[in-house]
This record gives C-alpha cells, sequence and structure tokens, in this order.
C-alpha cells in the first residue's frame, strides 16, 4: 500500500517538473533569442580579435553587415553592442533618459560641459578669440612660406594627439598586465612629458595675467583675456562653480586635440575640387586685408561644402564615446542587459551606400542642397555626436578648421612630392579616442603671388 502511494505521487511529480523545466527552457531560449546577434566568440578574449586593428570601425562595419545594425560582442570581459544604423542611434540618443536608461552623467561631467558651453565656447567668446585664431594661423601660414617650395611635413605641423589603450579598458580584472607589458610606464611617462608642457604654458599665461592685473591698477586699461586658458585661470580663482576647476581639470582641457589636414589630402587626392575651392578662395580673399578673412567665410560655399564631406568621410570621433546601460532595456527590439556598453559607429553610417549615393566617394556637391548638418539631427551624419553628448566645441573647431583650410588654399599652390600620383595618398588612420593619420603628410607647397605681412 505505501509503495504505490509512493508511485503514484511520483507519477504526478515528475511530469510537472518535466513541464516547468521546459517551461524554464523556453523561456531562457526565448530571451536569448531577443540579444543582438554577433559574431561567435574565443574563449577568454571573447570577439576582441575582430576589432584589434587600426581601424576598428571598419572591422565593425563588416561584422554588422553580416550580423545586422544592432550587434553583441564580448570583447574580453565587456559585454558590447555596437550600433550601425540611424535609427538605432536615433533610440539611443533621443531617448536614452526616458525609454532607454544609461549610467547618468556625474556631477564633474556636467560641471565640465557647463564649463565648456557657457564660458569657453559659446558663440561669443568664438568671435572674441577671432585675434587669436588669425595670428595662429597666419603663424602657420609664415612657417609653411619659409620653406619656399621645397617639402614639408604638413601633419606635424598641424595639431595631432595622443592615445593609449590599455589591458583593464577590456580586462577590468587583469589590471596587473598593463604593468607586467609596461603601458602603463609608458603611458605615465608621456604623461609627464606632456605635463611639463602644460606647466610652462599655465605658468606663461599666470604671468601676462599679473602683468595686466598691474597695469590695470596703476591706472592703464586693459581690456579681455587672451585665450582660453586665460578663462580657465579666472574661473579657477573664482571658484564659481559647485565643483572647484583645479589646475589638473584646466591641464585636461588644454590638452585636447584634433586633427586637421584631413581636407588637405582630400583635395589632393581630388585636384578638381582643389581647383573649384582654391577659385573660390581666392576670388574672395583677392585684395582683402588678412585679418578680414574670417569675416568672409561665408562666402565660401563650397570650401565649407569640401569641409562638410570631409568629416562625412572622416568624423574627428568615428565611434562615438560608449555609454554604459544602467539597466536592462530593448534597442532596435533587441534586449540590452543591464551593464552592457554601448557603441554608435558614426563612421559606418556616414559611409553606408543606404543613406549615402556612391558612400565611399569624396563628392562636395552631395552637400549642396542637403539638410545634414554639424547639429547631430541627421543620424546618418554625426561627425560631432548628437544629443546630450554633442561636442560643446563645434563652433569653434569649425571656426579654426575654416580658417586653416582657407588660408592654405589662398596663400599656396600644393602639389605632391615628385614622382608622386594623387592615388598613391593613403587615407590610412589609427583610431584611439579619436582618429589620426597613420602616415607622415608631406607636400609640396609653392607660395601665390600674395605677400606674406612679417
Amino acid at each position: 500500500m505505501e509503495i504505490s502511494t509512493i508511485s503514484i505521487f511520483l507519477l504526478g511529480i515528475i511530469p510537472m517538473l518535466i513541464i516547468v523545466a521546459s517551461l524554464r527552457h523556453k523561456s531562457r531560449v526565448k530571451s536569448e533569442k531577443r540579444r543582438p546577434p554577433g559574431p561567435r566568440g574565443l574563449p577568454f578574449i571573447g570577439s576582441l580579435h575582430h576589432v584589434l586593428t587600426s581601424q576598428p570601425q571598419a572591422a565593425l562595419r563588416d561584422l554588422a553587415k553580416k550580423h545586422g545594425p544592432v550587434m553583441y560582442l564580448k570583447l574580453g570581459q565587456v559585454d558590447t553592442v555596437v550600433i550601425s544604423s540611424p535609427a538605432a542611434a536615433r533610440e539611443i540618443i533621443c531617448y536614452g533618459c526616458h525609454d532607454i536608461a544609461f549610467a547618468p552623467y556625474g556631477a564633474y561631467w556636467l560641471v565640465l560641459r557647463k564649463l565648456c558651453t557657457i564660458q569657453l565656447l559659446n558663440t561669443s567668446k568664438v568671435k572674441q578669440f577671432a585675434s587669436i585664431r588669425n595670428r595662429e594661423t597666419m603663424s602657420l601660414v609664415k612657417e609653411i612660406y619659409s620653406t619656399s617650395g621645397k617639402t614639408v611635413n604638413l601633419g606635424s605641423l598641424l595639431v595631432s594627439n595622443i592615445s593609449g589603450f590599455c589591458a583593464w579598458d577590456l580586462f577590468p580584472s587583469l589590471q596587473f598586465l598593463d604593468v607586467v607589458t609596461g603601458t602603463k610606464r609608458r603611458l605615465q611617462r608621456a604623461h609627464l612629458q606632456l605635463e611639463g608642457v602644460t606647466d610652462k604654458i599655465i605658468a606663461e599665461c599666470e604671468a601676462r595675467r599679473k602683468e595686466r592685473k598691474a597695469k590695470n591698477s596703476e591706472g592703464q586699461e586693459v581690456q579681455g583675456e587672451d585665450d582660453l586658458l586665460s578663462v580657465l585661470l579666472r574661473i579657477h580663482d573664482e571658484d564659481e562653480f559647485e565643483i572647484p576647476i583645479k589646475i589638473t581639470t584646466i591641464k585636461a582641457i588644454i590638452q585636447a586635440q584634433r586633427q586637421l589636414h584631413q581636407p588637405t589630402i582630400e583635395l589632393m587626392r581630388n585636384p578638381d575640387t582643389m581647383v573649384k575651392a582654391q577659385k573660390e578662395v581666392r576670388q574672395a580673399f583677392d585684395h582683402k586685408c588678412p585679418y578680414g578673412h574670417e569675416s568672409l567665410m561665408g562666402e565660401l560655399h563650397y570650401t565649407r561644402m569640401v569641409i562638410k564631406e570631409t568629416l562625412r568621410l572622416h568624423p574627428p570621433l568615428p565611434l562615438l564615446l560608449p555609454c554604459l546601460c544602467r539597466e536592462t532595456c530593448d534597442i532596435g527590439g533587441f534586449k540590452v542587459n543591464k551593464g552592457t556598453r554601448v557603441i554608435v559607429n558614426a563612421w559606418a553610417m556616414a559611409r553606408s551606400s543606404e543613406y549615402w549615393d556612391n558612400a565611399e566617394e569624396f563628392k562636395s556637391e552631395r552637400f549642396k542642397n542637403s539638410i545634414a548638418d554639424y547639429t547631430g539631427t541627421q543620424f546618418e551624419y554625426l561627425p560631432f555626436g548628437s544629443g546630450r553628448r554633442l561636442c560643446p566645441g563645434i563652433g569653434f573647431a569649425l571656426s579654426t578648421l575654416e580658417l586653416i583650410v582657407a588660408r592654405l588654399l589662398y596663400y599656396f599652390n600644393w602639389s605632391l612630392p615628385h614622382g608622386m600620383q594623387p592615388e598613391e595618398l593613403d587615407m590610412d588612420t589609427t583610431v584611439g579616442a579619436t582618429a589620426r593619420r597613420t602616415n607622415p603628410l608631406h607636400l609640396v607647397a609653392s607660395p601665390y603671388k600674395v605677400p606674406i605681412e612679417h
């Protein structure tokens, strides 16, 4: 009788356990199906082998063609989702603080952004620093002019930047590797060298500020602030922000840099475009005072199209700065788990034939009647990001870039070193925090008929 009761109990409970296990398995399978597709990973490194190149944005674009515009990768120990479509990018950037919850911006980040948008890079400040842009770009022109038709390394004369890859970015539990391999030591050495330079720059600026204050106290009126650094040091002294602006913060801001020579390379690769842009600039600048050049930039419609097209093919941020998903959410119909890093591949969208005709070709004219601008509202074109992550220095960067390009076109006729053809110019870049040129850019600058004022 007892055996019969146990048998009946088991016959009843076993089917129930099977049903529960089956339902849990189906639920797990359904959940896994909702995770974005992606390439198979290897033990320990995940999908890292796919992207360890100087062109990770291109590698990710090629993977997205196979796996889709919302793609999952395990990069070392870090869960990562890469976005390669405007629709998914819009979902993140526009609705990130509502439907999709990402890691909140820290107070330090908010203060720095407020500092940039209100004190450093607002419209009035950009205009105020016109004299500095004029002085510095003319200094570049004079330096090139002094070469008298010799080959110059334009890349070394323009701005470059430094970035480093650390193992702990992708393997948080293996920070000791950067000590063993020497990466940390090399970065620290470079940092100390850069610190020495910025210390001297700050000291010189402080001396100028003291001299200006002394003259003002003696009744000699000296108005205005020389440069961005003067503004930063004034804010540091006045301590007007919720979080104090430290000297280390000032150093970090003045060390931020971007590459400026990509428009010149594209013009060398496209001689017809060079002729059109140069003609436009010289018609506008001829017989005009150099100090008035910046006020004439509004007349350079074609040159501005050249710059727009350059930034389409070579965005300063090929991969927009990553966000961290603060809680599990949906992106493009897929489940993205809490703690996942989300990266937007702006480079891939700007080169997609789905959104651009002849996407890989340099065609300035495509922007003639285009509504695409730099504000990040057209998500296939995000050279400076979008939303709350939009670069606050757009106005300052464009004013500088446009003036440099216009003056290089105006004051010089450019040619390639002897025997070199336009198609031989490589466009290789190395991507870290920003894109920078891999190989030096050597060109021959022959002065135009306009004399250079000394």
